[in-house]
Order: structure tokens, then C-alpha cells, then sequence
């Protein structure tokens, strides 16, 4: 989190102004790990607000605060949940006020740490009154703030509590009538109580909320205006801003200033950016004044820091083309009333949900210390634990964990390499998409009536996370099925066209950038043939990309029902998070809450304030690259039925991530599992499981696999929705195997070269662009023998099989592979990995030119004897993919590396495995 120190920060700048800088976040190891006293010392921070979501994603996700709980609980077994929970937030409020209180001393208004009474005290006045008294006793501390709402009930709650002195942080406030309920209650308060000094409060006024519900009603009224949501925000946070300083600058808080009392600082909330095309730290740099507060998550403060700019008192200027602002807003029909009575409603909601999800969690918690229920994960290391425990200690004294979350590139290379810094917005998605996700499952229930199935046209990682959600999750009743098309067989295109009907389909067409050829030549051709059925083809089509692609154009252009942007940050292997997989997700009717919390508790184990030796992605990280750095870099999933297709996933986030500069890991995703003696020692074992699928003769194999010597990795999901909990935890972990392995993770440097032989073979008159590419027929047994013993002498004890197929996807091809792989595997003792093409070449490709070039690949291609035209090029589908085999056979010819090309019908793949079993005999 923290930067070194510099003349002018920022942050420095924001405080000369006026402004107090709090963070809205609070968790012990945020004052245990020395963060705290840091980011007071270096960005001036001024006060934390504590958040339940936080605070649950901590104790569900981390171990943090186990000790503490097994305490409680072996005095007071039968202890509430409700009394466990404030025992322990009681404690982390001490800490933080303790260490905050230098700042309290000094100020008289800062330093403060905000606790909440409980949200379903929303509206019950009395109830509300009584706890804050009790929190108030319990915290014993004058720097602590009772969070109370702004709700009918919470107005004379606000009111009792300032006449007793009990400092109240007022939440939920969305508009001026709001502001001005709360501005006389409090006023009230202090003429109330017998001494008005030293008696705290803020008004805390919501922001980025307005904004959403607002973008929301125009878009769905189809309002094309010359101001946005965030306009209306900003401009509603300066109209409370600008009525502050009239009451407390005025005749109505005179006599009070004279005795002494403090004004109610606006508090400036919910201001993290939501919508990727605006700035990410648009609600700092336009909201500063003097006498306010902005209480920001951690990667808005680290946005912020990196680069945000102060330009004056901007919440107190163009006051005037604000009040326009929300004329215009007015004109076009939107009741900016509604909308922030809509919002407080709403926002109880969304507090209790949290504060409900806290409670569950410590009940989970607690059960599963009275019944000593094993950890979900467990990690045997069989020798290579020193080496792994050197290297966390190591990134302890290296402070990587904050380093990490600051965006700092010089965990992998220097400060000035391309895609690195601009490339690490994952980190905060599992909260930052919380608001969008509602919007996103809005949507999606108002379109499943329409549609029956739902295919997503895209490459890598547009795809493969949605491949796993329609795989691993059911669609509720109701909803259509979710699947996938990323093959550019003609066979398997027309498979796919047939297998829909298309009246009742809606296609995704995700791309990053916009144009992915095989992507784009998807959708060029379900769109024409949606026009010969349709006049508005295009009311069949979304699109998700990146912000100002060419396929934003294309989707205006031709109608699309909706675009969905992603953010720009955010790489493809790790977009599951990003609408590139939640879209999709939302269409077949998963939870995104549920999944993006899943995320979040992932997320928070692995946090900037948690340091190496306890944080989860660290750890997987250090295990990763140590033991790939021992020569076990082979990493080998298994898993229970429901979730076996979770390890494409993993492939390409392992292997485009780390496959570079001759080094790498080897995911291997599909070989089936083996007895001890038929692996090396390059191994490492992975298993993802549900308890209630699992089969014993796996169970016991993975046992003796382990007492064999093996590294052995086991993730338990308590439910499908772990799914997000644990695809976190692998971006965490790779990203800083990255820094392990002395590569950059983040970039895929060997990836064009395919593409740019494709293209040179699309243009080609014979198709093979330049150079050799020598192909064997499978049924010339003599030429394939030859061929195929030579291919296998070049291995040895370190290498890995690639079977990359361009062929058409099948039950019956794929059963037929396996067969191979499995065959190669037994005759050879290697790692065998098996693709289709041209999938992936957006997967699995990069490791393959870049990884170490110990790999042996077995290229199977076809001849189709249909063809598909692509509308709108001059090319075909059969000719898309013979280009992008002979591209791809002729990188890893460049690259130096070991590729023998076998042309191939589906139904024959057995005469392959056929020629193996000869020459290995």
C-alpha cells in the first residue's frame, strides 16, 4: 500500500487542502503487520471506517483470526455469534483507535475508527439508541464514531446520541434532503448536551452509487445525453457540500461554534469509480475541500497515490454548472429524488446482507472448530517445505504482499516494462464488480425468457472461464444453457449451427481487442445466417470488450441488444472476474454475488496487509515457483467429476503466465491418473474436490502418490461456488510464481509469432506461408514409424508431450485422444498434454514457443471435406484453420522446438496410438 515518501504526494496535496483521507477498511492484520502506522505516517491517513464485508472476507477466507475465535469458544462454548462477533470487532476497534490516537491528540477531529450498529437496527430508533451506547462502553475509546443511518428512525437516534456525546458517523445519505435531516439533528444534539466540545461527527453522502443507479436509467430508457451518472453525482455531492457551508458557516451554527463545537464534516462515500471508461480516482480528485473527509478502499487510495492531481478546492468550484447539471438531469425526465430514496432503501439492504453473511461465516467458524473440521486446503511438500518457508520469509523482509497490491513492477522486472502495472486490476475485482454484478443479473433475468441457449463466440480467455461456469454450475429453471464455440473446424461450426435454434439463441462475442480473427469470423457468420431468419439480426448479439475497440463500433452499427466493457487493466487469463466471465454467468442464472464473494474472502487472505508468511496466494505462489525451481514443474490436476473442467482454466493461466524466456510450468489438465512408478520426479500433484464425489481409488492413489515422495496440493470446495474463491487464489499465486522464476507474468511475448505465420499462409497461394512443413499420413505406417521414433528419442527425463489436435471437438474424438495421451504417457514416463486447436493457441500456446524447450509436440491435423464461407472476407473456415496449424507448426520450427505433424481423420486417431505402441515396444 504505502510509498516511499516524496516532497509533494498526492496525498500530501489532498490534506493541504482540508481534506481528510480515511480508509474504508479495517481487519487486525491491518494493525499487526505495522500497515497502519505506515499509511498514517506516509499518505497522511486520518481515520479508518469499518466495513462488515471486509471483515467477513477476513475471517471466512484467512485463519486471522482463529486463535482468537478457539479462545472464546473453549470458554464459552455455547457463545451467540452475535456476541462472538462484537468480541472480536471490539478488539480490532481498541487496536485501531490505539494506534490512531497520536492523530485524535493532535487534531481534535481526526483519528477516529467508525463501528456500526447493527442494520437491522435500521429502523428502530430505540434499538438503535441502546447498542450504540453499549458499543460506545464496550469500545471505551474517545476517537470511536457509532455509525448510524440516515433512515426515518436513525434521524432522532443521531439526534439522542450527540446530546449524550457519543460521536456518530451518519450513513446512508444520498440527497440534500437527506443532508438537511441530518445537519439539524445533529444541531439539535449538540444544544442538547450539557458540553458541545469535543463531540464528533460526519455526514457521510454516498457518491458512486447515484452515479450507477442513474447511468442505469438512462441506458434503459434509451437516453443519449450530453452528462452521465457521474456527473449527476459529483454534482449532487457539491449542492451538499455548498448547503454545509450555509448552515455551518451561518447564523444557525453560530452560537454553537462559540461554545466550542466542531462542525459535521461531510463525509464523501461509496467514491471507488465503478464504470471502466471513467477515471478511477474521479471522486477524489473532484470532491476535495477543506472541512470534508474521503474514506476510500485500499486500491483507490492506491490509484490515487499513483496518480492522482489536486487542482485547488474542486467540491467547492462550478457550483453553478453543477446546479445545471441536475437541471438538465431533471429535463430529461430522471426524478433525482427517486433515485436517492431508491438508493437509501436499497442501501439498508445492502448492509444487512453483509452484516447476515458476517454472521454465517463466524457460525461456519464456529462449528467447525467444536467439530475440528479439517481445512479446506492441505499442502504435503514431502521435503521442499524449507525451501518454500526461506522464500516467504524472504518476501516478508521484501514487504512484496503491500508491494503487490501497490502495483509495483519491480517485483518482476524493471519500472518502465510494458504490461505490467497496467495490467494488475484483477486484484480488486471481486469487490469493485460487487455493484455491477447487481446490474448484470438484472439484465440477465429480463432476457431469459427470449432465449433458450446462450454461446459465447471468443478465444482464451473470452472463453474458457465461461466454458467452466456453463460446465461446473446448473442453470436454474428458466434460465437458457451456456456453451461455448472456439474452434474454427468447419465441421465443428456447422455442429454447433445446427445443433441451435437460432431464433432462440443469443451469442457473446467477447474480444479485447475487438478483432480476434476467429472471433470476429464467428460472428460475421451466425450473423448472416440470423438474417436470413431475422430483420434484426443484431437483437441476437452482445458484445464484451475493451473500452473504444473496433467491436464497440461494429455493435452500434448493427444493433447489438448490449455492450459490456471490461476494464483495460485487466489481462484475458485473468478476466473471469471482469464481464468477460460474469456476463455469461449471469445469462445461465449463477449468483454473482455469492461467486464474486466466493472471490472475496480469496481476495482478503491474500490482502496487502497480510503478510507472506500467512497469505494464501503468497504461499501458493512460493510453493509454485520453488518447486518448479527444483525441477517439479509439471503441475497435474485431478478432480471430482463436477468440477473436471476447472483445469483448462488453470492451464492457460499457468502457461501463458509463466511459459517464457525458456523457462515455465507445465499445466497438465486431461492425462488421467497414473500408479506412482509410472511418473518422474518433475511432478507436482493438484486436487480439487467436492467431499461428497469423491472416489476412493483416486483418494488412495493421491495417498500413495504422496508417500511416494510427490508434492501432493489438495483445495476442498464446500460448494461450486468455491470455484471463484479458488480462481483467485491461482491468479495470486502465479502471478507471484512469476517473481520466483524471474519472469514477467503478465505479457505473452511468443504468441504473434503463430499469428503472424497464419496470416502469411492465409496469403500464401499454396497455404504454408515460407519454410518446411512436412506432414506424415497416419496410414503410411512405415513413413509414421520412422517418424515417430526419431520424435520420441529427442525427449528425455525433463520433457513434456504437446497432442495439439486440429480436428473437430467430439465425445468420441476427445475419448479417442485420451486413449493417446495416455499411451504416450505410459511409453514415455512424460508429462503429455493434450489441446485442440486453435484453442489453444490462446492457452497453452506461449508456453509451448516460450516455455523450456524440453517439449516434444505431436501436431494432428485434417482434411475437412466440408467448407463454411466466413461472411464479409475472402476466406473460408477451412481455410482459417489449416492457415493456423500451419502457422503454429511453423513458430515452433522457429523456436526450435521438437514438432512432428501427422494428417489425420478423427475417426483414425487410433492409428496414431497404434504406431505408438509399436515403437515403444
Amino acid at each position: 500500500m504505502p510509498a516511499p515518501d516524496t516532497a509533494q504526494t498526492p496525498t500530501t496535496a489532498l490534506r493541504e487542502q482540508g481534506q481528510s483521507l480515511w480508509l474504508d477498511y479495517i481487519r487486525r492484520s491491518l494493525m499487526t503487520s505495522g500497515q497502519l502506522q505506515r499509511l498514517i505516517e506516509e499518505d497522511h491517513l486520518r481515520g479508518l471506517t469499518s466495513n462488515p464485508s471486509i471483515f467477513q472476507k477476513a475471517i471466512g477466507g484467512s485463519d486471522e483470526y482463529d486463535d482468537d475465535i478457539e479462545a472464546l469458544l473453549e470458554d464459552t462454548p455455547d457463545m451467540e455469534v452475535g456476541t462472538l462477533y462484537e468480541q472480536i470487532a471490539v478488539d480490532d476497534i481498541q487496536r485501531a483507535a490505539d494506534v490512531l490516537r497520536p492523530v485524535y491528540d493532535e487534531t481534535g477531529v481526526d483519528g477516529v475508527v467508525s463501528l456500526e450498529v447493527s442494520p437491522h437496527l435500521a429502523h428502530d430508533t430505540e434499538g438503535t439508541v441502546e447498542e450504540a451506547r453499549r458499543l460506545w462502553a464496550a469500545v471505551d475509546r474517545p476517537n470511536l464514531m457509532i455509525k448510524v443511518p440516515a433512515t426515518d428512525a436513525g434521524i432522532p437516534a443521531i439526534e439522542q446520541l450527540i446530546s449524550e456525546g457519543i460521536n456518530v458517523n451518519v450513513t446512508l445519505m444520498f440527497s440534500l434532503d437527506h443532508y438537511e435531516k441530518v445537519a439539524h439533528a445533529y444541531l439539535r444534539g449538540l444544544e442538547k448536551a450539557e458540553d458541545p466540545r469535543g463531540i464528533l461527527s460526519v455526514a457521510s453522502f454516498f457518491v458512486s452509487r447515484v452515479a450507477r443507479e442513474v447511468d442505469t436509467r438512462m441506458q434503459e430508457r434509451g437516453i443519449d445525453a450530453d452528462i452521465d451518472g457521474s456527473d449527476v453525482a459529483i454534482a449532487n455531492a457539491k449542492m451538499a457540500y455548498n448547503r454545509f457551508r450555509e448552515i455551518f458557516h451561518g447564523e444557525a451554527f453560530a452560537d454553537l461554534r462559540d461554545a466550542g463545537a466542531e462542525v459535521q464534516r461531510p463525509l464523501w462515500a461509496s467514491t471507488s469509480t465503478k464504470d471502466p471508461t471513467r477515471s478511477d480516482v474521479l471522486y477524489v480528485e473532484t470532491l476535495i475541500g477543506p472541512e470534508t473527509v474521503n474514506t476510500i478502499p485500499p486500491a483507490t487510495l492506491d490509484a490515487f497515490r499513483d496518480h492522482g492531481t489536486v487542482q485547488g478546492a474542486s467540491v467547492a468550484q462550478d457550483v453553478d454548472a453543477a446546479r445545471a447539471v441536475l437541471e438538465r438531469l431533471d429535463a430529461l425526465g430522471i426524478d433525482l429524488d427517486d433515485v436517492t430514496e431508491t438508493l437509501q432503501s436499497r442501501g439498508v439492504e445492502k448492509f444487512v446482507a453483509p452484516f447476515d453473511d458476517l454472521m454465517a461465516t463466524l457460525d461456519e467458524k464456529k462449528d467447525a472448530f467444536l467439530q475440528s473440521k479439517a481445512d479446506p486446503v492441505s499442502f504435503h511438500l514431502n521435503g521442499y517445505e524449507d525451501r518454500v518457508v526461506e522464500r516467504l520469509h524472504t518476501w516478508q523482509s521484501e514487504d512484496f504482499a503491500c508491494r503487490l497490491w501497490e502495483h509495483d513492477p519491480t517485483l518482476w522486472a524493471d519500472e518502465d516494462t510494458p504490461e505490467l502495472t497496467n495490467r494488475l486490476g484483477w486484484l480488486d475485482l471481486p469487490e469493485s464488480m460487487q455493484e455491477p454484478a447487481e446490474d448484470l443479473m438484472d439484465w440477465a433475468a429480463d432476457q431469459k425468457d427470449a432465449f433458450d441457449d446462450v454461446v459465447v463466440l471468443g478465444m482464451g480467455g473470452s472463453s474458457l472461464s465461461p466454458d467452466v461456469y456453463g460446465h461446473i454450475f446448473d442453470a436454474p429453471e428458466g434460465y437458457p444453457s451456456l456453451s461455448i464455440l472456439d474452434s474454427t473446424h468447419p465441421t465443428a461450426v456447422q455442429a454447433k449451427a445446427n445443433a441451435l435454434d437460432l431464433e432462440r439463441t443469443l451469442f457473446v462475442v467477447a474480444s479485447k481487442s475487438g478483432t480476434t480473427t476467429e472471433t470476429m469470423s464467428f460472428y460475421k457468420y451466425f450473423y448472416h445466417r440470423l438474417a436470413e431468419h431475422t430483420d434484426a439480426p443484431g437483437d441476437h448479439f452482445v458484445a464484451v470488450t475493451d473500452p473504444g475497440s473496433q467491436l464497440t463500433q461494429i455493435a452500434e452499427e448493427r444493433g447489438f441488444r448490449r455492450t459490456f466493457l471490461a476494464p483495460s487493466d485487466v489481462g484475458g487469463r485473468y478476466s473471469a472476474l471482469t464481464p468477460f466471465g460474469l456476463v455469461p454467468a449471469a445469462l445461465m442464472g449463477i449468483d454473482l454475488h455469492k461467486l464474486l464473494d466466493a472471490a472475496w474472502s480469496a481476495s482478503e487472505a491474500s490482502a496487502f496487509c497480510v503478510e507472506a508468511p500467512n497469505n494464501a496466494g503468497l504461499e501458493l505462489g512460493a510453493i509454485l515457483g520453488e518447486l518448479a525451481e527444483a525441477g517439479r514443474d509439471k503441475v497435474t490436476f485431478f478432480t471430482t467429476p463436477t468440477l473436471a473442467s476447472f483445469p483448462a482454466w488453470q492451464e492457460q493461466l499457468i502457461a501463458e503466465s509463466t511459459g517464457k524466456d525458456d523457462t515455465g510450468i507445465v499445466p497438465v489438465a486431461d492425462e488421467p491418473l497414473g500408479r506412482p512408478d509410472q511418473y518422474g520426479d518433475d511432478r507436482v500433484f493438484v486436487y480439487f474436490y467436492l467431499p461428497d464425489e469423491q472416489d476412493r481409488a483416486v483418494v488412495e492413489t493421491l495417498d500413495a502418490l504422496d508417500d511416494a515422495g510427490h508434492p501432493v496440493l489438495s483445495f476442498r470446495f464446500d460448494d461450486r461456488y468455491d470455484l471463484a474463491r479458488e480462481m483467485y487464489r491461482w491468479e495470486m499465486g502465479v502471478a507471484a510464481a512469476g517473481a520466483v522464476l524471474g519472469i514477467h507474468p503478465f505479457n505473452q511475448p511468443n504468441v504473434e509469432a503463430a499469428k503472424r505465420l497464419a496470416r502469411q499462409a492465409m496469403q500464401s497461394e499454396d497455404g504454408t506461408a515460407s519454410g518446411d512443413t512436412r506432414t506424415i499420413a497416419a496410414d503410411d505406417d512405415g513413413a509414421l514409424d520412422a517418424m515417430l521414433s526419431d520424435w520420441l528419442d529427442a525427449g528425455d527425463a525433463s520433457s513434456y508431450i504437446g497432442v495439439q489436435a486440429y480436428l473437430p471437438p467430439s465425445d468420441a474424438t476427445t475419448e479417442a485422444l485420451h486413449t493417446l495421451t495416455r499411451t504416450l504417457r505410459d511409453a514415455t514416463g512424460y508429462a503429455t498434454t493434450l489441446g485442440y486447436g486453435p484453442r489453444f493457441l490462446h492457452s497453452t500456446g506461449q508456453l509451448h514457443k516460450g516455455g523450456p524447450p524440453n517439449g516434444l509436440f505431436l501436431q494432428l491435423v485434417d482434411a475437412p471435406s466440408d467448407d463454411v464461407s466466413v461472411p464479409e472476407t475472402d476466406y473460408t473456415f477451412k481455410e482459417l484453420i489449416a492457415a493456423q496449424a500451419t502457422g503454429d507448426y511453423q513458430a515452433l520450427e522457429e523456436a526450435e522446438r521438437t514438432v512432428l505433424r501427422v494428417r489425420v481423420d478423427a475417426a483414425n486417431v487410433d492409428r496414431v496410438t497404434q504406431a505408438v505402441k509399436r515403437n515403444a515396444s
